[in-house]
């Protein structure tokens, strides 16, 4: 789909009178990333998972400037546009979480509710953004220079993602070859585009998101438990889950738990759209 002069490539799964779904997919991943997820969903959900600028099979513009959050928030209204849809729901993994954020804080009127797992407002004070900039400007560097194999060895033994090596062996692969075809000039410019430091923060817009929201994270992810209460003390119609035996990438390590929430969710939501 052509998009604000970009190529974005989606799967696009839309039937019925169902709600819509938005999944927005994090740092390193694509649309494929939610294949498991989509399968337990699609009976209950019409799905829109796009690739997010720079990353899977869509466009890597040259530009850095074109990847700002806010960009990509404007190209995700134009695809609900082009798809005729005029609200829906919106999850956001990680990275995707952010966009998410930033894109209900922008669009609104498109959110019928927010879904956000293992994710930030953004930070806070601007030490520490200019710090992560800093910080996600040298990892971009590294992956200019040394390509994309060296830099999924050093992303996949990260301690955010300690517990993933606990995941079968079949799934590992699939993350793994899923991060190694990424084009790591396109990953870079996100980074650099649209970093946590670049991205602002939202943390003041969250008291006037009063549609419901749904937090989900992983008992062994404690930054982004933390992180979760906080929005959660900010929020007017929020539920946050917490999935034991999970870390950072709940929808990958307890994707039928993950699935039963957010269905659980949904199903409460409507219940109350109906009175």
């Amino acid at each position: 789909m052509l998009v604000n002069g970009q190529h974005y490539h989606l799967i696009n799964d839309i039937s019925g009178e169902k709600p819509v779904l938005l999944m927005l997919h994090g740092f390193t991943g694509s649309s494929e990333t939610f294949q498991d997820s989509i399968s337990l969903l699609k009976e209950h959900f019409s799905i829109i998972a796009p690739d997010l600028l720079g990353h899977g099979k869509t466009s890597c513009p040259k530009e850095v400037a074109r990847y700002s959050i806010e960009n990509i928030c404007d190209d995700l209204a134009s695809i609900l546009h082009q798809l005729k849809i005029d609200s829906c729901f919106v999850l956001g993994y990680s990275m995707g979480g952010r966009v998410a954020t930033a894109f209900a804080a922008k669009y609104k009127e498109l959110v019928r509710g927010l879904v956000l797992v293992s994710s930030s407002p953004g930070l806070r004070d601007e030490k520490a953004r200019a710090s992560r900039i800093s910080a996600d400007n040298r990892l971009a560097d590294t992956l200019d220079a040394d390509g994309i194999e060296p830099f999924v060895a050093y992303w996949e033994n990260l301690a955010l993602f300690a517990s993933q090596k606990n995941l079968p062996f079949a799934l590992k692969k699939r993350i793994r070859l899923e991060r190694l075809a990424q084009n790591p000039h396109g990953l870079a410019k996100s980074l650099r585009g649209m970093g946590t430091g670049k991205q602002p923060s939202y943390w003041e817009n969250l008291a006037d998101f009063t549609f419901p929201v749904l937090l989900i994270t992983g008992n062994l992810d404690e930054k982004f438990e933390k992180i979760a209460r906080e929005m959660k003390q900010l929020l007017p119609n929020s539920t946050h889950v917490t999935v034991q035996e999970a870390g950072h990438a709940v929808y990958l390590e307890q994707p039928n738990i993950f699935s039963s929430q957010l269905i659980y969710w949904l199903e409460g939501i409507l219940k109350e759209e109906e009175k």
